[in-house]
């Protein structure tokens, strides 16, 4: 599920230049996709086990409508295949195949960074977010939902950090709680700000709009949604441009099509020499130009991500999507430890 849409503007720059989703940190070459800003692998070794202690926490954050972050990707699989299915976003024949694919990539590289933060108390998975979630990816039109995380969906997971603590680009800045919006500095480090609903006022550069909102004429308004009317006056949601007034986001197309920066490749594909090419499985052989769809490339072969505390030379190698010094290093960042 990729790029937040709940987040200000400055970050969905930061992270359009950086990620082009929050799934974007990995491997693949130029053009790859992984599902679901957050989706997944079998991977369970890639994901830290959880303690008694953590345990005790989510069993007693289950009573107040969270869910484990443990179970994330097992508990958005089903709706999102059906959605993947639905809008020609997955390579996959059926809903095993899909949920294969899903559950091994969401696993191995969005997982373990979620548990990391909802160990450290600044996430938790909304059990009400999910179904919201659920519901509506059974009946948005296609057109409408450019990124995974859009409209509903986004309030999956809920951050505890207030107006004035420490943000970060791709899933730390999730950790703003809702009514504040993570704005990222030059040195790509951020700060929760206080954002105006919608119908409140704003001004460009002061006081931001919650969500995907746009500020237009000192207003927060609703952004035009894909295939909508647009104008200076109403802009489209983040990822869709307004072409001759008409809201227009790049195309899904399938497994051998032709593919640019108007022709996205479905999940598990990725464009190679300008067509969707699949991409490899665990297990499955891999190259230069073939990728892995969840792990890292490894003498001809994908393997799984690197764990905390394992060598490394880059954050795609990590399943916390984070190098330091040589060593996979769980979150929070250093930007959220300042």
């Amino acid at each position: 599920m990729f790029r937040d849409s709940r987040r200000a503007p400055a970050v969905l720059l930061a992270l359009a230049t950086l990620l082009a989703c929050s799934s974007r940190t990995s491997s693949l070459p130029a053009g790859a996709d992984a599902p679901a800003d957050d989706a997944g692998a079998d991977a369970p070794s890639a994901s830290p086990s959880p303690d008694p202690a953590d345990a005790a926490n989510d069993d007693a954050s289950s009573t107040k409508g969270a869910i484990a972050a443990s179970e994330y990707c097992e508990s958005i699989a089903d709706f999102f295949c059906d959605f993947y299915l639905r809008c020609g976003r997955m390579v996959a024949a059926n809903k095993a195949e899909c949920r294969t694919v899903f559950i091994e990539t969401c696993n191995a590289r969005y997982e373990p960074r979620y548990i990391d933060l909802d160990r450290a108390k600044l996430l938790s998975l909304s059990r009400e977010g999910v179904e919201a979630c659920s519901e509506h990816l059974a009946k948005v039109a296609c057109i409408e939902q450019v990124s995974d995380l859009d409209g509903p969906c986004a309030a999956m997971w809920l951050g505890s950090a207030p107006a004035g603590a420490r943000c970060a680009p791709d899933v730390e800045s999730f950790v703003c709680t809702p009514g504040t919006t993570c704005v990222v500095d030059l040195d790509l480090c951020g700060e929760c700000e206080t954002a105006a609903p919608r119908g409140g006022p704003c001004e460009p550069g002061g006081t931001r709009c919650a969500g995907a909102d746009a500020c237009v004429d000192g207003e927060c308004i609703a952004r035009a949604l894909s295939g909508q009317p647009c104008s200076d006056k109403k802009p489209c949601v983040v990822g869709s441009t307004c072409s001759e007034n008409t809201c227009v986001s790049p195309v899904v197309v399938s497994e051998g099509a032709a593919c640019d920066s108007k022709h996205r490749c479905a999940y598990r594909s990725y464009c190679d020499a300008g067509k969707c090419a699949r991409a490899s499985l665990l297990g499955e052989s891999c190259e230069a130009t073939r990728a892995c769809a969840s792990g890292r490339c490894e003498a001809g072969k994908c393997v799984p991500l690197r764990a905390a505390g394992e060598t490394c030379a880059s954050n795609g190698e990590c399943s916390s999507a984070q190098c330091i010094d040589g060593e996979c290093t769980p979150l929070p960042s250093s930007c959220l430890r300042q």
